[in-house]
């Protein structure tokens, strides 16, 4: 399963990649804003997004938007990683049909159990691609 990483820090992209590592998710690509992870999602296969909701050029949202707008990437499962956890902007996210929140700042196990649970709910077609929308899948109360 091929990841797109989505974040305007460097540290955060180096962040996110590692984790994935360690999760055994090596097949990484990363892009700093949404405006490059729309290029890079035109030009290879990608099978799950993790994004920054505010970035640069294209937030989290707008690359949200402009995925789920297209008939091939319309069911690519996306996690929001961000600092922002109003009630508006969660219910913002999951109208766009995002599949996942995490909030800043975020342990290896949540974002594990994220992953975990969207590709679950995916089923088995998730390891070889999109397959459909899933529930958004939150992350727990603290």
């Amino acid at each position: 399963m091929r990841f797109l990483v989505i974040d305007d820090s460097l540290p955060m992209r180096r962040i996110i990649t590692n984790v994935l590592s360690r999760l055994g998710h090596t097949d990484v690509v990363v892009a700093g804003n949404g405006r490059e992870a729309l290029k890079r999602v035109e030009t290879e296969q990608i099978d799950f997004v993790i994004t920054d909701w505010y970035m640069p050029e294209m937030s989290g949202l707008d690359f949200l938007r402009a995925l789920r707008s297209k008939e091939a990437t319309k069911d690519v499962p996306i996690v929001i990683v961000t600092a922002n956890g109003s009630r508006d902007d969660v219910a913002q996210a999951i109208g766009l049909r995002v599949n996942g929140y995490v909030l800043k700042p975020f342990t290896a196990e949540t974002l594990k159990d994220r992953i975990a649970a969207i590709v679950a709910s995916h089923g088995p077609a998730a390891e070889r691609g999109p397959s459909g929308a899933s529930e958004p899948v939150a992350q727990a109360a603290a």
